[in-house]
């Protein structure tokens, strides 16, 4: 918005306000505090103004909003009139500043829904309190006199309150008039009026909230009001529930049925007889949805307890039969119910389609799976429940792979959702049979250690539950038939994996509940092995054949473990199959794996082989060391990550067989001699020359003070002066490499072993030769430092050198100090004290060419 021009007050000639202090046209003065006072009023006016021309614009705008609406139905004019006022206008188009800090916390419409709730509470409790204790005063003339006038009156305001805009109190009277009606039923009852208190409790008030349910219904459709249709909505949940009770049917299908009854009345008077707003409609569909699946819900429980409590097959003829035989009344009438909705109403929607065909699905199998159950024993009862739901799955995929690509029916989100429904269940129910199993996986590995400890062991008996494998077996079944049909989201990789991880353990476990002997299981999984690696050698291998390359010789292994012999033979089929697909190098087969794996079954094999052959357990771990030294030639026989992978396991081997032997000193130097040799060669090559030369080192290091230890020696310098030796040779090299490198890099490590554990011996040490020795070796050191002008060997000897001697004059020194006054060293000590500070600034420069010096060595 520009800024407007100045003009005089009074003549409205433009003005410049620099240049002139009168108005060049009519000469009116504009200065002082007059003239100021009236430009501010001009300003003022001049706001205010254009502050009018905004709000008349925009009230333009908003009149011009509402006539365009003239034909719109009817709105709640309290609603409307009670709506905020635009920002910065109040209700009288009065411009006034936004209100801070006025201290309402309740709007003006909760105030009037809380009055209304209130005050129709009151008039119930009123109402109540009239009928219940002053009833028997009136006559059954004034008596009915009074309740109709009151319940005809409270029915009858909501019109003319409607058409005054006066919703909220029209539906409030509503309220109190269903209440009234209520207290009606409940008052003619109690006054024996036309007989009804000769009438049955139940079926009375089974009637009477049928027709007051109709009637509030009715009511709340005439009159347009929402609170008495949704009152009907919900006193219509008791009628059915009352009438079966009525007549004797009071166990919990019977209620269950009651429930899904009237759910089902629910959906046929919602899907043809929408109500009046969408969210209304939308609430009574979702309500009357959730109390039929309730009621399933109810039967649901009732049939699974009374399925998993009978035992025996006599139990179909008990009460187990009959309630199982119940609960498809209200199961089927909802699965019923839900698939008619579905498939008749397909504007729904695709997830209300799938969600109804879920909850046929889950209604059906609990039904026919309780059926099923009580005529089972209990160990199969998990299998009762499973068998129906592999039932659905394999037709509702068939009929799914039927109408692929077909058009668009309304049957397809039903069936999809049976489906997995099914498929869940099927889950579900395999779930209980998975300790059977997992028992019957792990009874051989029990006793591995029998057989391993002193010979074969006793005989034992193995056995699998046969429902749980012919629950797996099921499962697996079903897991083919989607795979092959390809009906579902889930990856076809996925599926055929899943499939081949319940195939090995089916297969393997099949031969047990025939009862043939125990050999029979494991050359079943060295055959599924087999077969795997002949279908990876013959074609790329895809996710279930890496599965069962994976998973059966694992529990082929892990079976044989209960004997020596068959151990034995399944290690060595390991190996051998391993090392022909690492050497195959088979598509899909990653050689890195088979490699590692042919390297750890030999090690294994090792052991299993020296074991049954008598040898002891650290011979056996030699055996090991062996194996392990063995595999680096054969690492450098191949390249790539089949090399790493064959070299990182032999030095796992290595590492756990010297791990093992621990325990026994004596073979653990001799195991790390002998590693530390095999490392030695693996120096040899140039890309692990350092690598393996430090690991060589440390090793043969290690072993020289086990029999150090071993051989009762004490003495620090038998184990510091060897790896002392070895790092000032691998310093020395180094430097030959690098000759800028600092000394102490090259150097520190060698002589700190060698000259510091000795410096610390000394000091403990009563004897001439440690001494002697160690001054002699410091003295070579510091002289060496001086002529190569190193710092580290100069500071390390000289330093070490000094320590010596002080050692060495410490004796005396005490000794001259106990002979002398105790006043004479304290004078020496501040005589050179007195000394030092008159020379402070000559040692300070002697200090500095000292450092200076020390920095020019290397």
């Amino acid at each position: 918005m520009t800024t407007p021009v100045p003009s005089c007050p009074d003549c409205e000639a433009p003005l410049d306000l620099g240049r002139s202090t009168r108005c060049p046209q009519c000469r009116l003065p504009l200065v002082g505090a007059d003239a100021a006072a009236l430009w501010q009023l001009t300003l003022a006016l001049r706001g205010l103004e254009v502050h009018r021309l905004t709000l008349v614009q925009q009230r333009e705008r908003l009149l011009a909003g509402l006539r365009a609406r003239r034909d719109d139905p009817d709105i709640e004019l309290e609603r409307a009139w009670t709506a905020p006022a635009p920002s910065g206008v109040d209700t009288r188009g009065w411009t006034v500043p936004p209100r801070r800090g006025s201290g309402r916390e309740v709007s003006g419409p909760s105030a009037q829904t809380v009055l209304l709730v209130l005050g129709g509470l009151l008039v119930t409790v009123a109402a109540l309190a009239f009928t219940v204790v002053n009833w028997g005063r009136l006559g059954i003339g004034g008596r009915t006199v009074v309740l109709a006038a009151l319940t005809g009156c409270a029915l009858s305001l909501p019109y003319p309150l409607r058409r005054r805009g006066l919703n909220a109190t029209a539906e409030t009277s509503a309220a109190i008039g269903l209440a009234l009606v209520m207290m009606d039923a409940y008052a003619g009852r109690a006054a024996d009026l036309a007989g009804l208190g000769a009438v049955n409790g139940l079926g009375y008030w089974a009637v009477a909230t049928l027709v007051i349910s109709i009637g509030a219904g009715a009511y709340g459709w005439a009159t347009g009001l929402r609170l008495p249709l949704a009152a009907g909505f919900v006193i219509g949940r008791l009628p059915a529930l009352l009438a079966v009770n009525a007549v004797g049917l009071h166990g919990a299908d019977a209620g269950a049925s009651a429930m899904v009854a009237t759910a089902a009345v629910d959906c046929a008077l919602l899907v043809n007889r929408p109500l009046r707003t969408a969210s209304l409609h939308r609430a009574a569909v979702a309500g009357a949805a959730l109390w039929g699946v309730t009621g399933g819900a109810v039967a649901a429980v009732a049939s699974l307890t009374a399925a998993l409590s009978s035992t025996v097959p006599t139990a179909a003829t008990s009460d187990a039969l009959a309630t199982t035989a119940w609960a498809w009344l209200p199961l089927g009438g909802l699965a019923l119910l839900a698939l008619l909705v579905a498939l008749r109403h397909p504007e729904l929607g695709l997830g209300a389609g799938r969600s109804a065909g879920c909850v046929a699905g889950v209604a059906v199998l609990v039904a026919a799976g309780g059926s099923l159950a009580v005529t089972f024993p209990q160990s199969w009862a998990a299998l009762a429940y499973a068998v129906p739901a592999a039932l659905l799955v394999t037709v509702s995929a068939a009929l799914l792979r039927r109408d692929r690509g077909a058009a668009p029916a309304p049957h397809l989100p039903a069936l999809t959702g049976a489906f997995y429904a099914a498929g869940g269940a099927l889950l579900a129910a395999s779930m209980p049979l998975i300790p059977d199993l997992a028992r019957s996986v792990a009874e051989p590995l029990r006793h591995a250690r029998a057989a391993w400890a002193g010979g074969p062991g006793p005989g034992w008996d193995w056995t699998v539950a046969p429902a749980a494998l012919t629950g797996l077996w099921l499962l697996a079944g079903v897991v083919a038939v989607v795979a092959v049909l390809r009906v579902t989201t889930v990856p076809a990789a996925p599926l055929q994996a899943a499939l081949a991880l319940m195939a090995v353990p089916a297969l393997g476990l099949l031969p047990v509940a025939c009862g043939l002997p125990y050999g029979a299981a494991v050359g079943i999984l060295a055959l599924l092995t087999l077969a795997a690696a002949l279908v990876a050698v013959l074609r790329a291998a895809g996710p279930a054949v890496l599965v069962g390359l994976t998973a059966a010789p694992a529990l082929a292994l892990l079976w044989a473990l209960a004997d020596r012999a068959a151990t034995i033979t399944v290690l060595g089929a390991l190996v051998v199959l391993a090392g022909a697909l690492t050497v195959r190098r088979v598509g899909g087969v990653p050689s890195a794996a088979t490699a590692c794996c042919a390297v750890l079954a030999l090690g294994a094999e090792a052991v299993a082989i020296g074991d049954s052959a008598g040898l002891a357990f650290t011979d056996s771990l030699v055996v090991v060391l062996v194996v392990a030294i063995g595999t680096a030639p054969v690492a450098t026989r191949t390249a790539g990550s089949v090399s790493l992978s064959i070299e990182a396991t032999g030095y796992g081997l290595a590492g756990t067989a010297l791990a093992l032997t621990v325990g026994h000193p004596g073979w653990l130097a001799f195991d790390l001699t002998v590693a530390g040799v095999a490392a030695l060669v693996v120096a040899l090559r140039a890309d692990r020359r350092r690598a393996a030369g430090l690991t060589a080192t440390a090793l043969l290091i290690a072993a020289s003070w086990i029999r150090l230890v071993l051989s009762q020696v004490h003495t620090p310098e038998a184990y510091t002066l060897p790896l002392a030796c070895v790092a000032l040779t691998l310093g020395l090299l180094h430097r030959r490499r690098r000759p800028t490198s600092g000394s102490w890099s090259a150097y520190g490590a060698g002589l700190g072993l060698g000259l510091l554990p000795t410096l610390l011996a000394l000091w403990s040490d009563g004897h001439w030769l440690r001494p002697l020795l160690l001054g002699s070796a410091a003295l070579a050191v510091t002289l060496i430092g001086a002529r190569r002008r190193l710092q580290c060997p100069l500071l390390l000897g000289g330093g070490t050198l000094l320590l010596v001697g002080a050692h060495e004059l410490a004796p005396t020194v005490v000794q001259v100090l106990g002979l002398l006054p105790r006043w004479v060293p304290l004078a020496l000590a501040g005589l050179l004290l007195l000394a030092l500070g008159a020379t402070y600034e000559q040692r300070l420069r002697d200090a500095r060419r000292l450092r200076e010096s020390l920095q020019r060595l290397r």
